[in-house]
């Protein structure tokens, strides 16, 4: 099984994540007073690496999986890089540097461009969310409908009564899944329950899952 995060664990580690950022800078003058200015870096890198690898991860609740496209992986890299980056140029503290104001300008430039990178990454990567849907309804091609959800009966309970009340609806073989007839009444019954447990009407049965490009992390 992939490994995933729910929607309560993503939530937590924003707030750790803030939380640690906000120690990390608050405590930049007494690196730099002791001499630990390398340890600094290795620390907020070392977050930053594990921050990335927490976004990467897909997001799983009852009804979906969202994940990170290839490109959206890229972009997030490229977005934790500038960080690193910006950071550099904008924490030097080289006073001849300080003293330039031709070097000082070259710098803020450079920090500029790295700032609109950094923006111009995270808009993308907030465009790059896939959302591959856990309940689905689709035709089948023989007539009908055919039910699918990824949770096991025991952990929805309230689905499975759900299905039973429809109309001529009957259990597959094939784990969590069911097959509703095509006539007037089963449709009107299989649309209230779609609507009531948020399943997803698929235009195809090729595949189980339904992936759709959705926005936010």
């Amino acid at each position: 099984m992939k490994l995933t995060r729910s929607p309560g664990v993503t939530y937590f580690w924003m707030a750790l994540a803030i939380t640690i950022v906000a120690a990390l800078f608050a405590r930049w003058e007494w690196f730099n007073r002791h001499g630990h200015q390398r340890l600094w870096w290795e620390l907020l890198i070392a977050f930053l690496v594990a921050d990335y690898l927490f976004l990467i991860t897909p997001i799983r609740d009852n009804k979906s999986i969202r994940r990170l496209s290839a490109i959206g992986k890229v972009w997030a890299a490229l977005a934790w890089i500038c960080c690193v980056v910006y950071l550099a140029v904008i924490a030097r503290e080289v006073k001849p540097v300080l003293s330039n104001q031709g070097m000082i300008i070259k710098l803020a430039s450079l920090g500029l461009l790295l700032l609109l990178i950094l923006v111009f990454s995270v808009y993308r990567l907030s465009h790059e969310w896939m959302r591959e849907s856990l309940r689905s309804v689709v035709a089948r091609a023989g007539g009908g409908f055919l039910v699918r959800f990824a949770a096991g009966p025991a952990a929805d309970p309230e689905v499975v009564d759900s299905l039973q009340a429809i109309p001529g609806a009957q259990r597959l073989e094939v784990a969590n899944e069911w097959s509703v007839p095509a006539d007037p009444a089963a449709a009107a019954a299989l649309l209230q329950f779609a609507k009531k447990h948020d399943f997803d009407f698929v235009p195809n049965n090729k595949t189980n899952l339904k992936e759709e490009p959705i926005r936010g992390r």
